[in-house]
């Protein structure tokens, strides 16, 4: 679904992300993990237009978009969470949800109209998504006024009703805890059932190594390995990244 391409950004002399290739296939999760600076977010920002590649490629479904505006690349079926998180924060958490189905059918240019006709089937699937997320009853509280966790939930539903193919979520467990990140496992996990193809950017690496069905390891803007979860936790090079050592970490 998404190809990766001696992917370069450079930042003066600065190599965030180095000659990499990267697959990820549809249908599955692929986490994306590394030490800070490694280059993972640098990574999203490519593959959303955010930045443009020094060189190489980005190619989504067979099509080359290294050099496509963001609303575009979202228009084709990408859509992303933020470290830093991007609700409207005035608008109330229902209205979050709401705006990113509408404009998923009509775009910006129609979503006043539609606020004010009410769409039927966009506010029935935007109460869906609300259940989904553990937040309807939470549907008139301003989305500024979450907390931290449910304002991470919130972010997620807004991507996911943008009705994109392809989820890109950047550290969506980072403020968790730890009934919220076993929650967000599942729900990651169903979103894939559901037809979505993800690419995890995570911190967290039980949830990675538990959700996951391929793993690709950065480290100073290149990829050092990928595999299986099982292999990339065994291989020495990941070990040494994070720890500092090629020795298993004592028990």
């Amino acid at each position: 679904m998404l190809e990766l391409r001696n992917l370069s950004r450079h930042f003066g002399g600065v190599k965030a992300v180095d000659e990499l290739d990267l697959t990820v296939r549809q249908g599955e999760i692929l986490g994306l993990i590394g030490p800070n600076g490694s280059g993972k977010s640098t990574i999203v920002n490519l593959i959303t237009g955010v930045y443009k590649p020094t060189t190489g490629t980005v190619q989504f479904k067979g099509q080359e978009i290294s050099l496509m505006d963001p609303h575009h690349r979202t228009e084709l079926g990408i859509a992303r969470t933020f470290q830093n998180i991007r609700l409207f924060g005035h608008l109330t958490v229902w209205q979050n949800v709401w705006a990113a189905r509408v404009v998923r059918d009509g775009g910006w240019a129609g979503l006043k109209q539609r606020w004010l006709s009410g769409a039927g089937a966009a506010r029935e699937e935007a109460e869906q998504l609300l259940e989904f997320g553990d937040l309807a009853h939470k549907r008139d509280m301003l989305a500024g006024n979450l907390a931290f966790g449910e304002q991470r939930r919130l972010e997620l539903l807004r991507a996911a009703a943008s009705g994109a193919e392809l989820l890109l979520l950047d550290e969506p467990a980072a403020g968790m805890n730890a009934e919220e990140i076993d929650a967000l496992d599942n729900r990651i996990r169903s979103l894939r059932d559901q037809g979505r193809t993800i690419l995890l950017i995570e911190h967290h690496m039980e949830l990675v190594m538990e959700v996951c069905d391929r793993v690709a390891v950065l480290n100073f803007g290149r990829k050092i390995t990928e595999g299986t979860p099982a292999q990339v936790q065994a291989d020495s090079q990941v070990r040494a990244a994070y720890l500092g050592t090629d020795q298993p970490a004592a028990a």
